[in-house]
């Protein structure tokens, strides 16, 4: 696996076979199982890799995953080549989920310089059982295992898409002189309103050189002249019957046909279609000499078997022959579906009968069907085959278990995101990849491969996102099923068994989590539906998240969401997902039809939260699913979301429809009408305690980005204490600060970080400055009705010179995880720092390991920076924090240089002093007066080499600091804030003039 020697010499860039080789990155069986041929050497391998195009040379480089912009085919260069003349660049560039470059440099620092970058160096030095470079696996998983995975994937992958089409059966034998009955075919045709067609299609059947013919033409309730039209063509030729239908579906109208059909072999005549003259010599010559009971004219891209049917090659009966007996033996055509009785038809016969594909000449096929967002009948129809409902509630599942069940979307990084991610106790990820392209087949199958709990089911035939996850739910081993979607991000908190739990409780179909959007804005919380609109409305969409929590667990209508939790059995049961669905409102459908049958309702958990990447779905999507949910026969419940909004401090005031089209600038674009309820904050300021709805705007990023910035910790906390005097808080990230729904709340608080904040109108406006004073204005100031700043001296300067009211409020702590009980004095660490780097080398941690401290360092972005053995951890949950300040001989703390010039006391001092800590830290104004003596100032190494030594003399005893921890507690908790900034909004509120 190593390779050939490479030559030694000048790297060379202009010779990508020779690249390949010389930089190892060519593995000659991983080509083979793409290309399906061996080679007698590397060159030959990485030339045939170069020529065929999108072909790995590498189990771990992938070209799809090196890059979104492509920036090799911009250049024209192949992908290899690209990456390893990127030099710098190329260190930061992670050529395969399996392979982080990090891990690289930390083991061999070397690496970096290597001329091919660092997986070259890596396969270099590694053999079969050398650990993966990477931290998204469960386990350590050798180099070896996975290669063998990677080769195994590469195989399956080429065993299914390249295929050898059957052999076309001719020439054609002679017809026998005697063919047993007569008319020896009947021809069958289903005709509506398509009276301009008739004549020609007819008059191609008229033309044929076998004339022993009977056609039975249907008309199904036409409304022009077609079936007229069909009576005068009857009228002229005695081999023509007219069968008059009232309206109906296609396969109503062939069954009628076929009541009237007298001949062994059936062939079938759409209106608009016509036939060679032998056509039908042709196909009964066939048929008669093979004793087949389906002929198949198999020219062009028509399935010519089962294999190819099923992989979803089109079915034209226009130039198939039947045998009459077969099509009644499997029931004839079925009219419980809306589509594709064609295919239907065809697959069931193959079963017994195998196809006998001929070569006959076509005159004309029809034009491939457009795909649009109506029902996928052809769905329907491969799912009927593919899936064993019967077989799948045979079998035994695990209680304990939940399993996840993901149809693979375009984008091999959600699949490998969902395969890092899903927690390996009691939990297993089903993939299920359909037609999937050779970099996301091998990906996921090969890492699949290697992860206990996981596996990759491939699928071939072109079915529906809701087909292929049935295909998921009938081999899932769980006792409970996750329905996921990919554009569902994996969780940031465990959900499953939680919701398992929730579908395990009496009256309990199917439950959904909390859906919200990139900014953390809620998109949905189930669907509802008005008395006079089938269409649904997404529930709680475009709230904060916090509304959704205090309405609490709920029974909704129906699910609307891209993850939904139900027990297997119950989703064997239902059948699974509509298949007809495409992607979205098929669980909506899921839940409907549980209710309906009895197994109980839907629920949405407000506590567990996922995050999707796009909306609930794109407006010709969804026009497409309402459709489709209009034509099921569940009814959905009274509507009960009036009286849940009341839980969250809205009333209903009005009920309307919203149109929602395809195309906003072409009114002939398909539309529906949703409905929509028109809301209003229940007015609280006068009740008794005042209640109000804040929104906290932090500077934070969305997601995990900003889950650890100390902003968001502040606000949670902020909004916990509010939350416990009876207010109603949602906080709203730097995204979600732009959304429709603040207009519903009563004060907006701007926790004034990094960002600049526009006040919204309407609202009461608050600012507290706790960081950054430098960036602000008066200007800014003068926009608030009410401004805080962390800092008494900074507010008292700054209202003298602008003229302006500023008032100090300082910063806090919470009381629930910092106080002195956390942990036994003097038990940790000697020195610590709880902090990231924020990207530079910080005062308090360059000073401390200057002068030879023994400091313990817990925070991110340090390596560049401080060696490992000072490094304990990467980060410490906020709540862990409180137990190391507790326990540690001396806590280091520092400003930011405009906070330590205007004195912001930072929220460390406050958290590390509330547990009765000995600190130091860089100089601000007001350090005793505040702290007691709990926090010492240092302004060189000289003075922190002294103060952080044993027995720390110039600090409180243990007595005294635990009094000041005390008193800090009484006075600079989050609650204690909480209630000034409840008092001063409702004097301010009451005091202003009616709007």
């Amino acid at each position: 696996m190593r390779g050939e020697r490479r030559r030694q010499g000048p790297v060379r860039f202009d010779d990508v076979e020779e690249v390949l080789v010389e930089a190892g990155l060519v593995d000659a069986d991983y080509v083979a199982a793409q290309l399906g041929t061996g080679f007698d050497s590397l060159h030959e391998a990485a030339r045939a890799a170069v020529q065929a195009g999108d072909v790995s040379p590498h189990p771990l480089f992938e070209a799809q995953w090196i890059g979104r912009r492509r920036s090799w085919q911009r250049l024209g260069q192949h992908p290899v080549l690209w990456y390893v003349s990127e030099r710098r660049r190329r260190n930061r560039i992670s050529p395969h989920p399996l392979v982080d470059p990090r891990i690289i440099f930390a083991a061999h620092p070397e690496a970096r310089h290597h001329p091919y970058g660092a997986l070259s160096y890596w396969l270099s030095v590694s053999g079969p059982g050398t650990p993966l470079p990477t931290r998204i696996l469960p386990k350590k998983v050798s180099w070896g295992t996975y290669r063998s995975a990677a080769i195994e994937a590469a195989a399956a992958w080429r065993a299914q898409v390249v295929l050898e089409r059957p052999e076309l059966v001719g020439p054609t034998p002679d017809l026998p002189t005697s063919l047993g009955t007569s008319p020896a075919v009947t021809v069958v045709m289903a005709a509506q309103d398509s009276g301009p067609l008739v004549h020609a299609t007819i008059a191609s059947l008229q033309a044929q050189t076998f004339t022993d013919w009977h056609l039975v033409a249907v008309d199904r309730g036409s409304y022009d002249d077609t079936a007229a039209v069909l009576q005068g063509v009857a009228a002229f030729d005695d081999r023509i019957t007219l069968v008059r239908e009232t309206r109906c579906g296609q396969a109503r109208a062939l069954n009628a046909a076929l009541e009237h059909s007298t001949a062994d072999h059936v062939a079938f005549l759409p209106l608009g279609r016509e036939w060679l003259p032998d056509m039908l010599t042709e196909l009964l010559a066939h048929a008669h000499h093979s004793g087949a009971a389906v002929v198949l004219a198999g020219a062009g891209a028509v399935g010519r078997d089962r294999v190819e049917l099923l992989g979803g090659r089109s079915v034209d009966l226009a130039t198939a022959l039947l045998r009459r007996a077969a099509i009644k033996d499997v029931g004839g055509f079925d009219e419980s579906l809306g589509g594709s009785v064609e295919r239907d038809l065809v697959l069931r016969l193959s079963r017994d009968h195998e196809p006998l594909a001929v070569d006959v000449p076509v005159l004309r096929r029809p034009d491939p069907v457009v795909t649009d967002f109506a029902d996928d009948w052809d769905s329907v129809v491969l799912e009927r085959q593919l899936v064993d409902w019967d077989g799948a509630a045979a079998r035994t599942t695990s209680p304990d278990l939940v399993s996840h069940v993901l149809p693979l979307g375009a984008e091999p990084r959600r699949t490998v995101e969902w395969l890092s991610s899903v927690p390996r106790e009691g939990s297993e990820l089903v993939l299920v990849g359909v037609r999937q392209r050779r970099a996301h087949h091998v990906l996921a199958a090969s890492i699949a491969a290697i992860i206990s709990g996981a596996r990759f089911v491939s699928v071939t035939a072109p079915v529906s996102m809701s087909a292929a996850t049935n295909i998921g739910i009938s081999v899932a081993a769980g006792s409970t099923v996750l329905l996921v979607r990919p554009e569902a991000m994996p969780p940031r908190q465990p959900i499953a068994q939680r919701l398992a739990a929730v579908v395990h409780e009496p009256d309990v179909a199917v439950a959904q989590p909390l859906v919200v959007d990139l900014d953390g804005v809620v998109l949905s919380a189930g669907a509802r539906f008005s008395a006079d609109n089938p269409h649904p409305e997404l529930f709680l969409a475009g709230l904060p998240s916090s509304d959704a929590v205090r309405i609490g667990s709920c029974e909704v209508a129906a699910p609307a969401a891209p993850l939904v939790a139900l027990k297997t059995e119950t989703a064997i049961a239902l059948g699974g997902l509509a298949p007809r669905f495409h992607s979205v409102l098929a669980e909506t459908d899921l839940g409907l039809r549980a209710r309906q049958a009895g197994l109980g309702g839907s629920v949405v958990v407000p506590d567990t939260v996922i995050t999707s990447r796009t909306s609930y779905a794109a407006p010709e999507e969804l026009i497409g699913a309402m459709v489709s949910l209009r034509g099921g026969t569940a009814v959905p419940p009274p509507d009960r979301a009036p009286e849940l909004l009341v839980r969250a401090g809205l009333e209903v005031i009005d009920q309307r429809n919203r149109r929602i089209t395809a195309d906003p600038e072409d009114r002939t674009a398909p539309s529906a009408l949703v409905p929509e309820l028109v809301v209003r904050a229940v007015q609280g300021i006068r009740e008794s305690p005042p209640r109000l709805r804040w929104a906290v705007d932090i500077a934070a990023p969305a997601a995990s980005r900003g889950d650890r910035w100390g902003d968001t910790y502040f606000a949670r906390s902020l909004a916990d204490a509010l939350e416990r005097r009876g207010q109603h808080v949602a906080i709203d990230r730097r995204d979600a600060r732009d959304r429709d729904s603040r207009d519903h709340d009563d004060v907006l608080l701007v926790l004034r970080g990094l960002d600049r904040v526009t006040p919204r109108p309407g609202l009461l406006n608050v600012e507290w400055i706790i960081s950054h004073p430098d960036m602000i204005s008066a200007e800014e100031v003068a926009q608030f009705d009410l401004v805080y700043a962390a800092s008494t001296s900074w507010s008292t300067r700054m209202s003298r010179e602008w003229g302006l009211p500023i008032e100090s409020l300082l910063q806090c702590t919470d009381t629930r995880w910092f106080h002195p009980d956390r942990a036994e004095p003097d038990t940790g660490p000697h020195l610590l720092f709880v902090g990231n780097s924020r990207g530079v080398y910080r005062y308090a941690v360059r000073s401390a390991l200057a002068v030879g401290a023994d400091l313990t360092l817990h925070g991110s972005d340090w390596t560049e920076f401080v060696d490992r053995e000072h490094i304990a951890s990467g980060g410490v949950a906020n709540e862990e924090v409180g137990a190391l300040y507790a326990s540690a001989g001396v806590v280091l703390n520092d400003h930011h240089l405009d906070m330590r010039r205007d004195s912001f006391a930072s929220n460390r001092l406050f958290d590390a002093a509330a547990c009765g800590a000995r600190i130091l830290s860089d100089r601000i104004d007001g350090l005793e007066e505040t702290f007691s003596g709990l926090v010492l100032p240092f302004d060189n190494e000289h003075e922190l080499a002294r103060l952080v030594a044993p027995p720390y003399d110039a600090f409180p005893d243990n007595a005294a600091r635990r009094a000041i921890a005390e008193r800090i507690i009484a006075e600079h908790s989050f609650d204690k804030r909480a209630e000034t900034l409840i008092d001063d909004a409702v004097r301010r509120l009451l005091a202003a003039p009616p709007s």
